[in-house]
This record gives C-alpha cells, structure tokens and sequence, in this order.
C-alpha cells in the first residue's frame, strides 16, 4: 500500500472522531433519554417501565443506533495507536494499552446499550426485570470505566514523551487527558448509592466523566486530524516534486 492510499484510510479514521460525537450525543443521550437526565437509580420498577413505555419508539431507536455508532470509535482508535506508535518507536507498550483500552470501551458501551434494548424488547413484561436490566445497563458501563481510563492515561503519556518539532498533542491536551480519565473515579460509587452525586445520575458520577470524556475525545480529534492533514500535505508534495523532476528528466 503506498503512502497517499494509507493516508487517505487514515483520514477517514480521523474523521470517524467527530461523526462518532455528533451521533452519539444525539442517539445515546438525546433520543436515548439520557439528557438532559437518565432515569434515576431511585425511580420505583413501576416507574422505571412507565418510563419504558412512554418513551418506547425513542428508546428502542437510540440504543439501537447507539450499537452501531459506537463501532466509529474502533478506527478512531487505530488511528490514534498509529499515530503514538510512530512516537514510542520499537517499544509500543502503551500503544499497544491504549488499543485495548479503546477496543474494551467499545465492548463495555455496547453491552451496556444492549441491556437497555433488552429492556425496551417487552415493556409489558414484570417491571421488576425491566428495573434489573436497566441497573445492570448502567452498572456495566459506570463501574467498568477503568479500560477507558488506561486509554487516556497511555495517550497522555505519549504525548508528553513526544519530542517532535511538531507533536501530535500539546502538553495542555496530555494533562487534560489524564484529568478527564481521573474523573471516571467517582462513578464506582454507583455500585452502593442510589441517590445524590455519586449515583449514576449524579453530577460526580454522569455529567462531569461523561463531559470531560466527550471533550478529550474532541480535542484529541482535532489535533488527530490536524497531524493527518499536515503528512498529506508533506506527502503531495513530495509527489509533485517527483512529477517536477520526471518531466525535466524526459526533456532532457
């Protein structure tokens, strides 16, 4: 594969980064239900299916959409692993982590959703099994944020290892990348507290990790794409250089 093909996939990767955001935003969250505020913990099973069935059409269209959109986040993630390999050099290791990390977060968002469609498949069953699949719904994805941590963590700190005179993130973006993954920490309080900040619909526990996750991953796509369009510009170039040189040797 030469290089303006490669170059060309990873840029539809980078692109991946933004579409991923806008749809999820609108499908998981908006049609979804879960802004402006997800059900709470607390609501009874009554509710919780009341809930379920007023809503069932957006439901079922938003978590549904959700399993597809988030597979934009794989590319997105590759193409993040190759751009810090080309960082670390020979030893990939927290490329290699951030990979998981990112592949895991797919795995974890998606199981999650799948829980919430389950749920939505019959909203006349008994709402006490509509309740315990929407907590395990939520438990799965709060409790579970430690791979989505490590990711953020390994790109920060390639990030600052990156002695290039043009580096993929500026050292603001790496230390604002290990912040967002600290602010998971909070959500493990879901597991034991169904009320206040730190139940899954808390400030401590939804809003901020979630915005702060939402605002790395549109930073880190900027600077991303940023990176792919400047090697494309470098690489034509070099291939209207190469162009230049052909045609004076024919002359000649």
């Amino acid at each position: 594969m030469n290089e303006r093909t490669a170059l060309n996939h990873q840029l539809i990767s980078a692109w991946c980064g933004p579409l991923f955001l806008i749809t999820f935003v609108l499908f998981w969250g908006v049609i979804g239900n879960n802004l402006p505020s997800p059900p709470a913990p607390a609501l009874s099973a009554v509710d919780l299916a009341d809930r379920y069935i007023t809503n069932l059409t957006e439901i079922r269209l938003g978590f549904i959409a959700s399993l597809i959109i988030i597979v934009l986040y794989m590319p997105w993630t590759a193409l993040l692993t190759a751009q810090m390999a080309k960082i670390e050099g020979e030893y990939r290791t927290l490329s290699y982590l951030q990979l998981i990390g990112g592949a895991l977060t797919v795995m974890v968002v998606s199981f999650s959703a799948m829980f919430w469609v389950a749920a939505a498949f019959r909203p006349d069953r008994d709402p006490i099994i509509i309740q315990t699949l929407t907590d395990v719904g939520w438990l799965a994805i709060d409790l579970q944020y430690a791979c989505t941590t490590l990711q953020m963590v390994a790109a920060a700190l390639v990030g600052l290892a990156d002695k290039r005179k043009t580096p993929l993130f500026p050292r603001w973006v790496c230390f604002l990348t290990i912040w967002s993954g600290l602010t998971f920490l909070p959500a493990s309080l879901t597991g034991v507290l169904q009320t206040g900040p730190f139940a899954w619909n808390g400030a401590l526990s939804y809003y901020i990790p979630y915005f702060f996750w939402l605002l790395w991953f549109a930073v880190a796509s900027y600077y991303m794409l940023k990176e792919v369009y400047r090697r494309s510009s470098a690489c034509q170039v070099v291939i209207e250089d190469d162009n230049e040189a052909h045609l004076v040797a024919k002359r000649n």
